[in-house]
C-alpha cells in the first residue's frame, strides 16, 4: 500500500521563524554583507576622485551608511541574532534606497539598481513571504518617488514624461519580476529541505525498528537454543541419573569399607576413594548445568578433535545399549571459531534424531575428517536407522518441519543448528534414504594448529 503523500507546507512568517536562519543562510549572509560593506566605500572613492559630473556630497554620507550597515548587521549576526540581522539589513537598505531616490530620483539609479535591489529581495524572501511582500511594495513606491523627482526636475514637460513613465513601468516589473522568483524559488527549496528532512527522521525510525526487529530475533533464537538444551537435557536425565547411582554407590560402598577397617592406610584409601567419587560426581553435575544454562553465545578457537572427544561419554548417554556409538577423530588436528555450549548442542541434537530413528537398534558414527580443497572441517554424524524420503531430506531444515507425533517433536532442532552452522560461516548437507540410514555432515572454517 503506498504512502500518504505529504502536503505542502506554507512557507513560515518571520514571527514563526527560528532564532537563526541555518548555518549555510548565515555563511552566505555573512559573504554578502561582507561584499556590500567593501564595494559601496571603494565606489563612492571612485566616484568623487573621478571626473564624474554630478557626484556631491551626498555619496560618501551614504557609503558610510551602507558599510555601518553592513558591520552592524554582521556583528549582530556572530551574537546568534541572524533574524533580527537580516530584517535590520532589508529595513535599513530601504531607508537609505528612499534617500537616494528621493534626492537624485530615478534615472540615476538604473544603472546600479540591479545590485540595490536584488540584494534586499534576497535576504526579504530568506526571512518570508510577508517581509518579501513588504519590501517590494517598498521598493516600487521609492521608484515612484523617484520618478516623481525626474519629472519635477525637467518641469513636468509633455516631451519626458513617455520616457520616465516606461523607465518607471521597466523598473517596477523587474523588481517584481526578481521578488516573484525569489519567493517561489526560496518557498521550493525550503519545501524540499522539509521533505529531506521529514524522509531523514522516516529513515532513522525505521533504522531504529529494523535494530528492534534484529534484537527481538538474536532473543528469540537465544531462546530457541535454550528451549532444545532443556528438551535434550530431559534426554539426558536418565543416563546422568545412571551415572550419578553408580558413583554414590562406589562412595557408600567406600564408606563402608572405611568403617569396617581399623587400619589407618586402608581408612586413608577409603577416604581418597570417596573423594575421587565425588569429584567425578560434581564434573557431571556442573557439566548438565552449564549446558542448561541460558547464555548468549561465546564463540571462540577450539581444539576441534579435543572438544568432540570430550563430549564422546555425554553422547553415549544418548542411546540405549542396542546402539553402538562411535566417536572418531581421525587424528584431525586443527582448530574452529565456535561457541562450545552451541557445538555440544548440535552434536547431542544429532545424537538425538539418530537415536529416535534407530528404535530396534544400530549404530551411530561420529566422525572428522579435513577437506583440503576448501580449508575446511568437516564433521560427520551418521546413523544406521529408518533414513528419510526424498521429499522429507529437502525440508528437514525448515522451522517447525517434523515427521515426529504431536508432543514428541518440535521441528527446531536441525533448523536452529543450521542456522548455529551459518552464523559461523558454515553449511549443513543432509544425505539419506529411506531405510539406508542418514549422514549429517557439518563443514566449518577451519585453521592448523600452531
Amino acid at each position: 500500500m503506498p504512502e500518504p503523500v505529504t502536503p505542502a507546507v506554507s512557507l513560515p512568517d518571520r514571527a514563526m521563524l527560528p532564532r537563526g536562519l541555518g548555518a549555510r543562510t548565515d555563511a552566505m549572509l555573512c559573504g554578502l554583507w561582507l561584499l556590500l560593506a567593501g564595494f559601496h566605500p571603494l565606489m563612492a572613492f571612485w566616484l568623487l576622485q573621478g571626473p564624474s559630473v554630478g557626484v556631491d556630497s551626498m555619496v560618501p554620507v551614504l557609503a558610510g551608511l551602507q558599510l555601518l550597515l553592513c558591520v552592524g548587521c554582521l556583528v549582530v549576526q556572530r551574537r546568534g541574532q541572524g533574524v533580527a540581522a537580516a530584517g535590520a539589513f532589508v529595513l535599513g537598505q530601504l531607508l537609505l534606497l528612499s534617500v537616494a531616490y528621493g534626492y537624485w530620483g530615478l534615472a540615476a539609479q538604473v544603472r546600479q539598481q540591479l545590485l540595490q535591489v536584488v540584494p534586499i529581495l534576497l535576504v526579504a524572501a530568506l526571512l518570508g513571504a510577508r517581509p518579501l511582500r513588504w519590501a517590494t511594495l517598498w521598493l516600487c513606491a521609492v521608484m515612484v518617488a523617484g520618478a516623481w523627482v525626474d519629472l519635477a526636475g525637467n518641469l513636468f514637460r509633455s516631451e519626458r514624461v513617455p520616457q520616465v513613465v516606461v523607465q518607471l513601468g521597466a523598473c517596477v516589473f523587474g523588481s517584481a519580476l526578481v521578488a516573484w522568483l525569489l519567493h517561489h524559488s526560496v518557498t521550493a527549496l525550503r519545501e524540499s529541505l522539509q521533505l529531506a528532512e521529514q524522509h531523514g527522521a522516516d529513515l532513522a525510525r525505521k533504522r531504529d525498528q529494523l535494530q528492534l526487529e534484529m534484537q527481538e530475533k538474536e532473543r528469540s533464537r537465544d531462546q530457541l537454543v535454550h528451549a532444545m538444551k532443556m528438551e535434550n537435557v530431559g534426554r539426558l536425565a536418565s543416563g546422568i541419573a545412571h551415572d550419578f547411582n553408580h558413583l554414590l554407590g562406589l562412595i557408600h560402598g567406600y564408606v563402608a569399607k572405611a568403617r569396617r577397617s581399623q587400619d589407618l592406610p586402608a581408612v586413608a584409601e577409603a577416604l581418597q576413594g570417596v573423594d575421587s567419587a565425588a569429584r567425578r560426581a560434581s564434573a557431571v553435575s556442573r557439566r548438565l548445568l552449564d549446558f542448561s544454562r541460558l547464555e548468549a553465545g561465546r564463540p571462540q578457537l577450539l581444539d576441534a578433535a579435543d572438544a568432540i572427544e570430550a563430549m564422546a561419554p555425554m553422547l553415549r548417554q544418548v542411546f540405549d545399549l542396542g546402539i553402538a556409538c562411535r566417536v572418531d577423530t581421525g587424528q584431525v588436528r586443527c582448530r574452529i571459531h565456535f561457541d562450545p555450549a552451541q557445538l555440544e548442542l548440535i552434536l547431542l541434537s544429532l545424537a538425538v534424531n539418530a537415536s529416535q530413528a534407530m528404535p530396534d537398534g544400530g549404530s551411530f558414527d561420529l566422525e572428522l575428517a579435513l577437506v583440503a580443497e576448501g580449508g575446511e572441517l568437516a564433521i560427520r554424524a551418521r546413523d544406521t536407522g529408518q533414513g528419510m524420503s526424498e521429499e522429507v531430506r529437502a525440508r528437514c531444515l525448515e522451522p517447525f518441519f517434523t515427521t515426529k507425533p504431536v508432543g514428541q517433536g518440535t521441528g527446531l532442532g536441525l533448523a536452529v543448528s543450521a542456522s548455529l552452522v551459518a552464523a559461523a560461516s558454515g553449511r549443513i548437507q543432509v544425505e539419506s534414504r529411506s531405510g539406508h540410514g542418514t549422514c549429517v555432515e557439518i563443514r566449518l572454517p577451519a585453521l592448523a594448529l600452531e
